[in-house]
């Protein structure tokens, strides 16, 4: 497991009883909030920040934009997962392994895919 933070004011906020797999990468600038009884398969990848992409500019001088990342209770990340900055991920929600979530999940949501789609409710 990774806890990276980025910069002077990132701040990562694990609950209680939170399983973190092998190769868990948490990757803050900004904010990271990962709620209680949260289950993380391995090599799940949590950031709340990216790198911008303007045309004109070098890309390695352009810098990140970020937006806090919150992980309500009671989530369970699949294998291998990717959650983007400035999601939500809902009480109770599951993502299927390998999934790149680049939007909210509504609470008890099952999602997967690339990106992140509705596949049913639980």
């Amino acid at each position: 497991m990774w806890l990276k933070l980025v910069s002077a004011q990132a701040t990562i906020e694990i609950g209680d009883y939170v399983f973190m797999g092998r190769g868990t990468e948490i990757d803050a600038s900004l904010a990271v909030a990962i709620g209680s009884h949260v289950l993380i398969a391995p090599g799940v990848f949590i950031t709340d920040h990216g790198h911008n992409i303007d045309a004109g500019p070098r890309i390695d001088a352009q810098g990140c934009h970020a937006a806090p990342v919150i992980i309500e209770d009671e989530v369970w990340l699949g294998t291998h997962c990717v959650v983007l900055p400035g999601v939500r991920i809902g009480r109770g929600a599951v993502v299927g392994a390998g999934a790149v979530v680049t939007k909210d999940v509504l609470p008890y949501a099952v999602v997967a895919g690339v990106p992140a789609r509705l596949l049913r409710m639980r």
